[in-house]
């Protein structure tokens, strides 16, 4: 890595590789880590006009600056977000329908013998669309997003809440709380595990999906990070940091290599932000064996670094009463 400060002298090269070293991983406050507070952080790549670091410590990636989280839920709300396209909800909720044809089967198994279940981040709501026919469950969703909100509450037909989740607070205690591919997106960890625990029956389970990644990710393991509007992404070691701090166990933990995930067929069906990818996923998927011959790339120059995990939380000293 390059050092900006590193000092000329020839005769305080050893002196100054050290305390140039220092430096960088105790740099100025803005480069703290928003979840443990240190400040022994580093830059880990640039995407989209954004940096992104990683903390020593806990191994959180973050973007820096670090934002509000009022200033942040104020931007989804809107869909006011300048460095990226916003989908349309019809766009969100095919892209949901091909999604869950892959992984709804290991979250409906999580679920079993749960009586209520709210949906943290429900987008157009097509997870909890899914679980109508089970008429003995509870269901209710959060989404900020106004548009998508309306969206879920007429395919879903069940209560859809337009509060950021740190905020919501209910006598009602749900059995399952999802937050699928939303984790990233949430300002606050405090205020995230808070509302987690006043919102969870005894006994509940938390249901996360969201990426995990080594320390030697390239900014090239995917083509768009979606940051700002994606906050942090998870290290190998930042799970157990979390449940540490906030008095979680791990229940299930299943790592899936990315470029698995990557190049599904109904992934690349999938109609994403650009316009371009989506022209050369339709040429790809008409082209035979184009996509097998690029996992194979793939594998071999960016393989095991990022994963896309299923991660499943229930609070320290509770017992589970209804079986996964």
């Amino acid at each position: 890595m390059h050092y900006a400060n590193q000092m000329p002298n020839p005769g305080l090269a050893v002196v100054s590789r050290s305390a140039d070293k220092v430096v960088n991983r105790h740099r100025r406050a803005d480069h703290a880590c928003p979840l443990c507070g240190s400040s022994t952080t580093v830059h880990a790549f640039t995407d989209n006009g954004c940096n992104l670091r990683i903390c020593d410590t806990c191994e959180l990636f973050f973007v820096d600056p670090y934002p509000v989280g009022e200033h942040q839920h104020d931007r989804v709300s809107r869909g006011e977000f300048d460095e990226i396209e916003i989908l349309d909800c019809a766009r969100r909720y095919e892209g949901e329908r091909l999604y869950y044809e892959r992984h709804f089967d290991s979250i409906v198994e999580e679920c079993r013998g749960a009586r209520s279940l709210l949906d943290v981040g429900c987008g157009t709501g097509h997870l909890l669309e899914l679980f109508a026919t089970r008429p003995d469950l509870r269901r209710m969703g959060i989404e900020l997003n106004t548009q998508a909100a309306r969206f879920a509450r007429y395919v879903a037909d069940c209560e859809i809440l337009e509060v950021p989740f740190e905020q919501f607070r209910s006598n009602e205690r749900f059995d399952v709380i999802t937050l699928i591919n939303v984790f990233s997106h949430i300002p606050s960890f405090d205020a995230l595990f808070n509302s987690l625990r006043a919102a969870l029956a005894p006994g509940g389970k938390v249901i996360l999906r969201t990426s995990e990644m080594c320390r030697d990710v390239s900014r090239w393991n995917q083509l768009h990070w979606g940051v700002p509007d994606d906050l942090h992404f998870l290290g190998l070691r930042t799970l157990d940091f979390l449940c540490a701090r906030y008095g979680f166990v791990v229940a299930r933990h299943a790592q899936t290599p990315f470029e698995k995930e990557l190049f599904r067929r109904s992934r690349w069906q999938q109609r994403g932000r650009s316009r371009v990818t989506n022209i050369i996923k339709t040429l790809c998927l008409h082209t035979p064996f184009a996509t097998a011959a690029l996992e194979k790339v793939y594998t071999a120059a960016l393989g095991q670094r990022l994963f896309v995990s299923l991660i499943v939380l229930t609070p320290l000293r509770s017992s589970n009463r209804f079986a996964g």
